[in-house]
């Protein structure tokens, strides 16, 4: 969706150094990176199918990719090994959210990047009530995901400090449509 795509071109580009992106996908962000800043990229991605997307995409945009099938509550990695980790429309999906965030928070720097571009909770009364009502359905259909992901909170609640944070709704189905995109840093 061409909403998703801007808001990706808004935060991959500010990755740099040795990279990690949380739930990968199919390798969506891979034509935003700025190359010549990026050294390594690592991934996590647990679902089969959509790593071998990622494999392939990363081949075609010429990018040399290490990737896991692992969940991002239990990364391999040793601590404070990461300039950036990305993660976009991937926090609404994470079973154990508080435990991902803790997880990536140990393997960045302590002058790393966290990059997030995600939907998440409305800050309308009306909408959250939506997003409330339809979470069932958006969890079968759409691999977990839940649609009121409070987004700012849970950064903040893993010890990160928000350096830059902007939200809006972008254009589709308001309960869908509320975006936080922006830049943390680990508070140790």
């Amino acid at each position: 969706m061409k909403p998703f795509r801007k808001q990706r071109e808004k935060v991959i580009p500010y990755a740099s150094g040795r990279v990690l992106e949380i739930g990968i996908g199919s390798g969506l962000n891979f034509n935003y990176y700025n190359k010549p800043n990026i050294s390594e990229v690592f991934a996590v991605e647990p679902d089969s199918v959509l790593l071998k997307k990622a494999k392939k995409n990363a081949e075609f945009n010429d990018i040399k990719l290490n990737i896991y099938q692992i969940k991002a509550e239990e990364l391999p990695f040793d601590d404070r090994s990461f300039d950036t980790v990305i993660s976009t429309y991937t926090m609404c999906s994470i079973p154990g959210l508080g435990k991902a965030m803790s997880e990536i928070n140990r393997v960045m720097k302590p002058d790393a990047k966290f990059l997030f571009s995600e939907h998440g909770k409305s800050p309308d009364a009306g909408i959250v009530r939506w997003q409330k009502r339809l979470n069932a359905v958006q969890k079968r259909i759409a691999g977990g995901c839940h649609l009121d992901v409070d987004i700012p909170s849970e950064i903040i609640n893993a010890d990160f400090r928000l350096d830059q944070i902007e939200s809006m709704y972008v254009p589709g189905p308001k309960f869908l449509s509320f975006h936080y995109w922006g830049s943390a840093s680990p508070l140790k």
